[in-house]
């Protein structure tokens, strides 16, 4: 059994489930579920292909559908599961029985409480995640409840409370809570939401101050009767200074008497680390300042015993408001919409600045979001290994290291200059300010080679006899393989003694190799490789056979190529 974290699409729904009729209206109540209090429990699963079958879990891989549809989750929301290797179809079966009509989950309460107590026991989140079969955000959210004061700790283990409600409690002091409490046994009608905004939203009011109000010099808003509760400090910014102040001399005067004293200023303390001090514990107190002014102390508590990889993991209450960004994806996209149209208007005008943004694009910087550029082209990587690489490979990488040391100041001898340039993967800005310092025609180079290197032969395991683009443009370019290449070792030894005859006659290497019978083909090869040399270095002086072996081309280096027949093509291929 492994824990694992997947892709919602990567998932599969069971071939059988034992559960036959779904429950609309019950897969609706689950997905709300889901969206407020977050996937409780991991699916089970078995590989199958490149996805996941789930073995157990349906009902909430139907709810997290229904939400993906609804937008509520991405398409792609990362699903926690647990998967069972080895299982046939009979073991699936069994196990999804067995979630159907023998689960009896624990109470949250219970678990909420229980986590705390193996936390402190110097327990790891994810080791109790993967024991308790749960994802880790689960078990810091399940810790956060741990937190609450008692009376919301018994109506969360009654049902009174709902998790998602509890967990928006837990942003709250223990006396707002219970103030909360009491607003709810009033019949308050509320929901997380109003809760999250209460609790976060509170106002710096006078019954917050814990310093002398004659220190205040602003003005007063006052509601109603003119309560503490209800007067509230104009100068927010005035208010909190103050109020630091104070806590800063509030813990001054608890290091005095207290074994150690500490400060937090969050909206969240996790009080589940904090236990009461025994007889001979060394007591402490913690001061909470909240972000909206209210300090809560609590005295005579013992040294959190905790990791303090837990500790920075569960310091942020799960519940915690994220903050609201300062545009909605619309309006962004509607920003960038513009932004980009002018952008793109001003570089029509300028085709040197168009030139030196696509050379960027085909450099690949790391940054750059719409990158254009791919791969070099296999054949050069080919040709570099070869013991003797053709002049026209020596040309390409030649023009790639004079344009590589124009845009990077040390070039090693030992590298391949094509090779660098096509992964100069620097930064976009970078890359940017060294293409912009090159001259017109510098730059015009570096364009031309970057196109360049990409383009080839499309699939260089196959004898190329199509009209192929790569074809036809060769023929535009009146490209002719006589001068560009001759028949060396390598290609010679790749063919048959026979068709080395062949070759040998229609080459005019007859007459001066002789008699093929009685030599070897390692012989053969080396004497064609000497006749076709000896030809090209006579060029225009050769007469007679010498003639044949400087223009003799295999149909295989044409543009297209040409099968001759069965037995070429076996061995071409």
């Amino acid at each position: 059994m492994t824990l694992e974290t997947v892709k919602l699409g990567q998932l599969l729904p069971p071939k059988a489930n034992p559960r036959k009729a779904a429950d609309v209206a019950a897969i609706e109540g689950l997905a709300a579920s889901i969206r407020a209090d977050g996937l409780l429990q991991n699916l089970v699963v078995r590989r199958k292909g490149r996805k996941w079958e789930i073995v157990s879990g349906e009902r909430r891989y139907r709810a997290m559908q229904l939400l993906a549809g609804s937008g509520d989750i991405a398409a792609d929301f990362p699903v926690a599961v647990e998967v069972r290797k080895g299982l046939n179809n009979g073991d699936a079966l069994r196990l999804a029985t067995v979630e159907n009509v023998q689960r009896e989950p624990l109470n949250a309460m219970d678990e909420a409480e229980a986590f705390a107590g193996l936390m402190n026991g110097g327990g790891d989140i994810e080791d109790i995640a993967a024991k308790a079969g749960m994802s880790a955000l689960t078990v810091k959210r399940r810790l956060a409840l741990a937190g609450l004061c008692a009376e919301a700790r018994e109506m969360v283990r009654s049902g009174d409370l709902s998790l998602a409600v509890a967990e928006a409690m837990t942003l709250g002091t223990h006396e707002q809570q219970r103030g909360v409490i009491a607003r709810l046994e009033e019949g308050w009608h509320y929901d997380a939401e109003n809760i999250r905004d209460l609790l976060t939203g509170e106002k710096p009011s006078v019954a917050l101050a814990i310093f002398d109000l004659e220190r205040y010099d602003g003005t007063f808003s006052t509601d109603l009767f003119g309560s503490e509760e209800s007067t509230f400090f104009d100068d927010a910014e005035q208010f909190l200074r103050l109020q630091a102040e104070a806590v800063e001399a509030l813990a001054a005067r608890h290091r005095e008497s207290a074994a150690w004293v500490e400060v937090v200023q969050a909206g969240h303390v996790p009080w589940w680390q904090y236990d009461e001090a025994e007889d001979d514990d060394e007591a402490g107190v913690v001061i909470h300042f909240c972000p909206s002014g209210r300090v809560e102390v609590r005295e005579g508590l013992a040294e959190p015993t905790v990791s303090e990889k837990v500790a920075a993991e569960t310091a942020e209450a799960p519940a915690a408001p994220k903050p609201k960004p300062e545009y909605s994806k619309p309006m962004l996209r509607y920003i960038a919409a513009h932004k980009t149209m002018a952008v793109q208007a001003a570089l029509l005008a300028n085709p040197r600045k168009a030139r030196e943004i696509a050379v960027v694009q085909m450099l690949g910087g790391y940054d750059f979001s719409s990158r254009i550029r791919t791969d070099a082209h296999s054949a050069l990587s080919l040709s570099a290994e070869m013991e003797e690489p053709s002049a026209s490979y020596a040309a390409v990488e030649a023009e790639a290291r004079h344009l590589l040391t124009l845009l990077v100041p040390e070039v090693d001898d030992e590298d391949c200059a094509w090779s660098r340039l096509s992964r100069q993967h620097g930064s976009s800005v970078g890359l940017y300010q060294a293409v912009s310092a090159l001259s017109d025609d510098d730059l015009e180079r570096l364009h031309l080679l970057l196109t360049v290197l990409t383009f080839g032969q499309n699939d260089i395991d196959v004898l190329d006899t199509r009209e192929s683009l790569f074809n036809r443009v060769a023929v535009d370019l009146a490209v002719d393989m006589k001068t560009c290449w001759r028949p060396d070792t390598v290609f010679l030894s790749g063919r048959r003694k026979d068709q080395l005859a062949d070759i040998a006659a229609e080459s005019g290497g007859t007459s001066r190799l002789g008699s093929f019978k009685d030599t070897s083909k390692t012989a053969l090869v080396a004497g064609l490789v000497r006749h076709f040399k000896r030809c090209a270095e006579l060029g225009d002086d050769a007469s007679g056979d010498d003639i044949k072996g400087r223009d003799w081309l295999p149909d295989s280096m044409r543009f297209p190529a040409v099968k001759e027949d069965a037995g070429e093509s076996a061995a071409c291929s």
